[in-house]
């Protein structure tokens, strides 16, 4: 049989052409706006190795989408996206998931956004190759399932505008659920992008699922499955640890230890050194079940090597041995009737670690994110107890050295019970 030039020609173009990729996409019903797509390369599901390609679509009216291999969030590989700080571009985001916390920035990730990515027309894209998805630190990807397990979830808000690949986001408000894909139906083709196509003018454009921008109930579906909810965000357990954890310590370092200096400084009564241990003690109590919140958070959220939780560590650990050094120098003082070493061991401990535990509970705040008014609102209290510190310590000062004769003067077992003793 004798081929025509046209033909040989179109012949021709088939060889020369990738074969074409095939896509399997979900867009999840009720949430307005997110769509992701996944394409295995031939290449990579006959080798078990290589790369694979994933888009995430949204509207600019959502903060950040994101779409999580795994089934639940522990364990998941997560990619997120948000607008970059120019406002023109995307930020992709790789993160592990780390049960129901936010995800942690994964810099092993080998993800690489192209082209075809960016924003335009109302709409976020990311088309993104990643070279380590067939497996991760928390589960493998088999490239041959028909119910491949993924998660997904979005916020709707004002755009995020961020270069930071680590940035603190807000909790999913827009919907987030498991769901299937089948990679059967995604597999195939060599495309160096699968989500370029040629248009009949010669140049390119970038698919996206249909249905983006729909806000109806039925969604999108190709070759996936699952469901999904839009709902307010709950205050989760995370949350709520977070807020204890930062009252209770507040409380107990801004409030009660200063206060234990005050009463120990400003009044004067039989038995006023109890009344200051009692609530020393008391302080004391508190702190340590505020450390034990913040183990719990830095372990979850892997942050025990943050300088807050190792500071907030040393703090509390040497605050153990104040009500001993204390005792220690109530003991002397009442026979010898002036300060020795362990008097001021007691004081100046005491006094470095309020202090440090002051400033850490600022690094907590930032460790947190917490937001810009609740900064200012912890470090004006801070500030104004420190002056009244710094107020309370002075006044002392000058009443001892107005006393200085007088307690020469005083007979040995003398002095007033409650001495000098403070953990200042």
């Amino acid at each position: 049989m004798k081929l025509s030039p046209r033909s040989w020609l179109c012949a021709a173009l088939v060889l020369a052409t990738p074969s074409l990729a095939q896509t399997s996409k979900f867009c999840p019903s009720g949430s307005g706006g997110p769509c992701y797509s996944v394409n295995i390369p031939a290449s990579t599901a006959s080798s078990s190795s290589g790369d694979i390609f994933f888009q995430i679509t949204v509207p600019t009216t959502f903060t950040w989408a994101a779409l999580g291999q795994g089934g639940q969030m522990a364990g998941a590989n997560i990619f997120i996206i948000y607008s970059s700080a120019s406002g023109n571009n995307v930020t992709l985001s790789p993160r592990s998931g780390v049960g129901e916390f936010q995800p942690k920035f994964n810099s092993q990730a080998q993800v690489t956004l192209i082209e075809g990515t960016g924003i335009s027309g109302g709409m976020m894209t990311a088309n993104v190759r990643c070279s380590n998805c067939l497996k991760w630190s928390g589960g493998t990807l088999d490239t041959s399932s028909t119910t491949s397990d993924w998660i997904w979830s979005a916020y709707s808000g004002d755009p995020l505008n961020s270069d930071n690949t680590g940035a603190s986001l807000s909790q999913h408000n827009a919907g987030n659920a498991a769901f299937t894909f089948n990679l059967q139906k995604a597999t195939g083709g060599s495309s160096l992008n699968p989500f370029i196509v040629a248009t009949s003018s010669g140049t390119n454009s970038t698919t996206s699922p249909p249905g983006t921008n729909s806000t109806s109930s039925s969604g999108y579906d190709d070759g996936s499955s699952g469901s999904s909810s839009a709902s307010s965000a709950p205050v989760t357990k995370l949350t709520k640890m977070r807020i204890a954890h930062g009252v209770i310590a507040s409380l107990a370092l801004l409030i009660f230890f200063p206060l234990g200096v005050f009463t120990l400084r400003l009044l004067n009564f039989n038995g006023l050194v109890w009344v200051h241990a009692s609530i020393q003690i008391f302080a004391y109590a508190m702190a340590i079940a505020a450390l034990g919140m913040g183990v719990w958070l830095a372990t979850n959220l892997e942050e025990l090597g943050e300088y807050h939780p190792i500071i907030g560590l040393t703090v509390i650990s040497l605050l153990f041995f104040q009500p001993f050094l204390g005792h220690i120098h109530h003991y002397f003082f009442v026979r010898k009737g002036t300060r020795t070493l362990w008097s001021y061991a007691h004081i100046w401990l005491g006094r470095t670690l309020i202090a440090l535990g002051i400033i850490n509970g600022g690094l907590g705040l930032r460790l947190a994110n917490n937001s810009t008014n609740g900064k200012i609102i912890y470090g004006v209290v801070a500030g104004v107890v420190f002056l009244i510190y710094l107020g309370v310590v002075f006044f002392d000062m000058k009443k001892r050295r107005g006393n200085a004769v007088s307690r020469e003067k005083a007979p040995r077992g003398g002095v007033n019970e409650h001495g000098d003793g403070v953990v200042e």
